[in-house]
């Protein structure tokens, strides 16, 4: 996958991560961390969301962090069901 795309998938973890725990960030990605060691959305984890290109790891914590902040705006402005792929 390209370095600038994320995967539906993992556009789709931040949503669910959100509506487990309605936060914002950084205590959203204290959940998404949570989700992705227990393996808690599709069985994915660390690896898998980076494959779709959502990086947890420090070194890729400021893009995810941009990610992380593109999902919750579209989620505000639009029918959760209508979200597009964020870069």
């Amino acid at each position: 996958m390209s370095e600038d795309r994320v995967a539906p998938v993992a556009i789709d973890f931040i949503s669910f991560c959100f509506s487990r725990r309605a936060r914002e960030w950084p205590y959203l990605y204290d959940e998404m961390c949570y989700v992705a060691s227990n393996r808690l959305y599709r069985g994915l984890g660390y690896q898998e969301l980076r494959e779709a290109g959502l990086d947890l790891t420090l070194v890729g914590l400021a893009r995810t962090s941009r990610i992380v902040t593109e999902v919750m705006r579209e989620m505000r402005q639009r029918p959760l069901g209508e979200l597009v792929a964020a870069s």
